[in-house]
């Protein structure tokens, strides 16, 4: 009688913390499944072909003008750091012909790092020029500046996010040392010391977020709050690594890529994880649409709740079951 009294009667409801989580999921799952759907009939794969295109001729100028201007810099093996740095990044198929660019760019040279600099601009704002165009798609907008006024702000925005990127690999480059030198030389406290070898790495993804969330937010032509924006990066930042690791791992497992495509195999490499990377930012921004849209449908549905209409018609219907 006792173990009977204790076991649930059959239409005891279930009270574990499972049923709240189910309609979390579905709607979680009807989201992402919506996000990419809408990837795929705004075109997605070719916009990101496309993107990683623009990121290919943007990068190498890039890291030509980087490569100059940290020449001027007394940091002793510096291109090996950097070569060090760059591999967490980028498929190892590509490394060494990242590294020989390194090698022949990383010496002082006023006219190397002028002409740098400006092919860096110009070719990195072609790409967030590209990738505003495809934000504009996503978010269903119709451009209206000019295309001057549109260069302008692609140009703008190329300085906020490289200014982001300087600040990552600035960090990184520093080392996990720089925490005691600074405490050294400017006595600052020892906490800090303690906490630098993860503050530069926590700077990294947080510099991916802040910059992903920035182009969300103002490559479109829309007007929309900053921190609708960040559901979106977080979700293009864990697809980004995602994507990385499982192509890393694919290129692992079939070493005859090299032996297929030979010295394109570098190439070919760099141009897929390119477009993973584009994909996995507009995979972000359809995510922020279908948030918004589920947000704009929830509001619809409280209002016509809460309207007077409503509410007489729920009164009449309560009083006719009556």
């Amino acid at each position: 009688m006792a173990t009977l009294g204790m076991s649930p009667t059959p239409s005891e409801p279930y009270s574990g913390p499972l049923p709240e989580l189910l309609p979390l999921l579905e709607r979680v799952r009807r989201v992402v499944t919506s996000s990419v759907r809408g990837f795929v009939r705004h075109d997605g794969f070719t916009s990101s072909a496309a993107l990683a295109f623009f990121f290919l001729m943007s990068l190498f100028p890039f890291l030509i003008f980087l490569a100059s201007a940290l020449a001027l810099m007394p940091i002793p093996h510096l291109a090996t750091r950097m070569t060090n740095l760059v591999a967490h990044f980028i498929p190892d198929q590509t490394m060494p012909m990242v590294e020989s660019m390194f090698v022949s760019t990383m010496r002082t040279n006023n006219g190397l790092l002028s002409a740098g600099f400006i092919l860096a601009v110009i070719s990195a704002s072609n790409a967030v020029a590209a990738m505003a165009d495809a934000l504009n798609i996503i978010y269903g907008v119709k451009v209206t500046q000019t295309f001057w006024r549109s260069r302008l702000h692609a140009v703008s925005v190329t300085f906020v996010v490289g200014a982001m990127i300087t600040v990552a690999l600035g960090a990184m480059l520093l080392g996990p040392h720089f925490g005691r030198e600074l405490a050294r030389v400017f006595n600052v406290n020892r906490s800090f010391v303690d906490f630098w070898p993860y503050i530069r790495w926590a700077l990294v993804p947080t510099c991916a977020l802040v910059s992903i969330e920035l182009l969300y937010y103002v490559g479109p032509q829309r007007n929309h709050a900053l921190k609708q924006q960040f559901p979106g990066s977080v979700f293009a930042v864990v697809v980004w690594i995602g994507s990385s690791g499982l192509l890393g791992i694919y290129l692992r497992k079939f070493s005859y890529f090299n032996a297929m495509y030979g010295t394109l195999a570098s190439f070919i490499v760099l141009m897929m994880w390119l477009q993973f990377t584009a994909m996995a930012i507009l995979l972000g921004a359809e995510l922020n649409m279908e948030l918004e849209k589920l947000k704009k449908a929830t509001e619809a549905v409280e209002l016509a709740r809460e309207s007077p209409a409503t509410q007489t018609v729920i009164q009449s219907t309560t009083d006719l079951h009556g």
